[in-house]
């Protein structure tokens, strides 16, 4: 997989929403959980002592590292061993010949003890002695200057000396935004999604690890956000419920209102998954939908919209599909074709005049790259079931990769950065607005240039997940003063 999952797991942690965690997206692998090879594993985080992620059966498993014993191959205890060969123990061995016990053994004539002995001369005991002059208890000691014990000593933390601003933490929010409520983040929630408002309600998926269970929750309306007291929706179909099942939950929660969206992945061949319909009103309604390497949706007026490996009986490969909810009962077609360069799905996202940013995983730069489809193009693929080539809409110079991406506005908002060696760990650098104009009837869009909304200062503070609401950002920080979804809204003369 080459995405961190933002927000999908058991709580914060275990969401590389954590949005701590990949996202070039989603490939032919599969996503959440599911790897190709060890190199898919980086962004588990840090292993315990003694062992390591590898990819095992398409899974990311903790393995105990092998180290290699002094008693085989090119080891101590072989060939080269101090036991053979050439061993000190032979031959040349400290014990014959040349051995410390005789001729120019350590007890005769340039013995330690003697002439150049530890003891005398330039002895260890005297002159440039541990204990003396530029001796390692004094002057640059390891316990004084720049000791790994004081000035710039390794043991300090300084993510407990920086300062937090009680929504942002350490993020520095740039010109032409303001940070409007705040409000704390049930440790258990996952992915976020609202309704299109005027009364936002929020949901988010509670996953109790890959085994589950794993259920759509009501998180109340903003800005009173808490979890409610009992589960809305098996997140899992019923032929996926049995507790050997290993489900890999996709990084999205998407609702227009009358509907909410969730997905996952399985191990296997293509990665089949399915999306889950939760109805609102009618919940007894509800219903599941196959959708194999399911990894992102957005809404569109009368469709959900999922950049996958295939819907329902649709199954064409990687490419942007549609699920219509404006009849009964819901019917799913193709309507993108992704780039030839793609090598894996990406992220979606829509802005609130229809403009859907539709991601993909490039070969060619080995970034997350985003293109922005116009409003009429959607439409018409929508009617004829003729998909359009998500190549000819005019592409997003983002400048890096990213690993999030939604609707905010007349726009999309995306959370930059990258993955830093040796660990691979994702560490962002700003969240930045790109805004579209539409004309033409909805037919041609104009991309803006990137417009940074939050800067990095540090990693103190991080982004764990976007989403819209209303004409507004939903951003989930996450830092030593705990989990919180901040709304940040542009300042009123650029609205």
């Amino acid at each position: 997989m080459k995405t961190e999952r933002m927000l999908t797991g058991r709580g914060l942690q275990g969401f590389a929403w954590a949005l701590t965690t990949l996202a070039m997206a989603l490939t032919s692998a599969g996503c959440g959980d599911a790897c190709v090879d060890d190199f898919d594993c980086r962004d588990q985080g840090a292993a315990p002592a003694g062992q390591r992620f590898a990819c095992v059966e398409s899974k990311c498993e903790l393995t105990s590292v092998t180290v290699p014993d002094a008693g085989t191959e090119a080891d101590a205890g072989a060939s080269t061993d101090a036991g053979t060969g050439s061993d000190a123990g032979t031959t040349t061995d400290a014990g014959t010949t040349t051995d410390a016990g005789t001729t120019t053994d350590a007890g005769t004539t340039t013995d330690a003890g003697t002439s150049a002995d530890a003891g005398t001369g330039s002895d260890a005991g005297t002159s440039t002695d541990a204990g003396t002059g530029a001796d390692a208890g004094t002057t640059t000691d390891a316990g004084t200057d720049t000791d790994a014990g004081t000035g710039t000593d390794a043991g300090s933390d300084p993510c407990e000396a920086a300062t937090y601003d009680p929504k942002l933490g350490t993020l520095q929010l740039q010109a032409g935004f303001v940070a409007g409520e705040a409000a704390s983040l049930p440790s258990a929630a996952g992915p976020v999604g609202v309704t299109p408002g005027p009364t936002y309600s929020l949901y988010t998926v509670v996953s109790d690890g890959s085994s589950g269970p794993h259920a759509l929750y009501s998180l109340g309306t903003w800005p009173q956000v808490s979890l409610g007291a009992a589960p809305l929706f098996d997140v899992a179909a019923p032929s996926d419920r049995s507790p050997s099942t290993s489900l890999f939950l996709s990084p999205f929660v998407e609702t227009d209102g009358q509907h909410v969206l969730t997905g996952y992945t399985k191990s296997g061949g293509g990665f089949p998954g399915s999306v889950g319909v939760y109805d609102v009103a009618a919940p007894a309604s509800s219903t599941y939908v196959s959708a194999p390497s399911n990894f992102s949706a957005g809404v569109v007026p009368g469709a959900f919209l999922i950049n996958g490996g295939g819907l329902d009986t649709v199954s064409a490969g990687l490419g942007v599909y549609a699920l219509k909810t404006d009849s009964s009962p819901f019917t799913a077609l193709k309507v993108g074709t992704l780039p030839p360069e793609t090598g894996g799905s990406g992220f979606t996202a829509v802005s609130t005049h229809g403009v859907a940013m539709i991601g993909y995983f490039s070969d060619d730069t080995f970034l997350n790259e985003g293109r922005a489809v116009a409003p009429a193009a959607i439409t018409e693929a929508l009617r004829s079931g003729t998909p359009f080539a998500v190549a000819d809409a005019p592409a997003l110079d983002v400048g890096s990769n990213f690993v999030a991406a939604s609707g905010h506005g007349e726009g999309v908002s995306v959370l930059r950065g990258d993955y830093v060696p040796p660990d691979y760990n994702f560490a962002g650098t700003d969240v930045s607005r790109f805004a579209f104009t539409v004309t033409d009837a909805g037919a041609t869009v104009t991309v803006g240039a990137r417009q940074p909304v939050l800067v990095y200062a540090d990693q103190c503070t991080r982004v764990t997940g976007l989403t819209p609401i209303g004409p507004d950002l939903l951003v989930g920080v996450d830092d030593k003063n705990g989990a919180r979804l901040v709304r940040i809204q542009q300042a009123p003369q650029l609205r």
